[in-house]
């Protein structure tokens, strides 16, 4: 009987570490591909509330990290730039020099603008923040989403909170939509 116990216990403890794996995955999948990862956990089985919840944790926890995270990039490339500079040796400094000159060649020879520019420019300036708000969970992703609403729209200050309740409810809506579609 003990030995029965013993294995009874095991069992138990491997199917929960198998369902804690399933929600690991969710929550990792959510920081990346926000869009696709309902689509995920309803295609291994979890359940409507796991699903959501693990979701929920790895958006706004993504969109928190990408958000300040960028902050970082925009005062990094603005203020820090020239002054690293200063501190590579001559010969890295003329060899970057040489690579400016042919980039700038080439860019003369491009186009000005590919789509996803023009998109990005109609988006801010048509839709403003909430185009932004709204969008950047389903059709943009986190990290691009994060980092507009930061360069543009950082004196907001219902910026970040309004972001965080559309990946609540976007989430909420696209958990609703897959685990319909998939119980049909």
């Amino acid at each position: 009987m003990l030995t029965f116990a013993i294995h009874k216990n095991r069992t138990e403890t491997f199917i929960l570490m198998l369902h804690s794996f399933k929600i690991t995955q969710v929550f990792f999948l959510a920081m990346i591909k926000y869009f696709y990862a309902p689509l995920y956990g309803v295609a291994i089985g979890m359940g409507f509330w796991e699903n959501f919840f693990a979701l929920i944790a790895g958006g706004t926890l993504a969109f928190t990290i990408y958000y300040y995270f960028s902050d970082l990039v925009i005062v990094y490339s603005r203020y820090l730039n020239p002054y690293v500079v200063k501190i590579f040796p001559v010969r890295w400094q003329r060899a970057a020099k040489r690579r400016k000159v042919q980039r700038r060649i080439k860019r003369r020879n491009r186009k000005n603008f590919s789509w996803k520019n023009k998109f990005m420019v109609k988006l801010r300036r048509g839709y403003g923040m909430w185009g932004i708000i709204l969008l950047t969970p389903v059709l943009l992703s986190l990290p691009i989403g994060a980092f507009l609403l930061r360069k543009y729209y950082r004196e907001n200050k219902f910026s970040f909170p309004l972001m965080i309740s559309s990946i609540i409810i976007e989430g909420f809506i696209l958990c609703v939509i897959y685990w319909s579609v998939a119980n049909l």
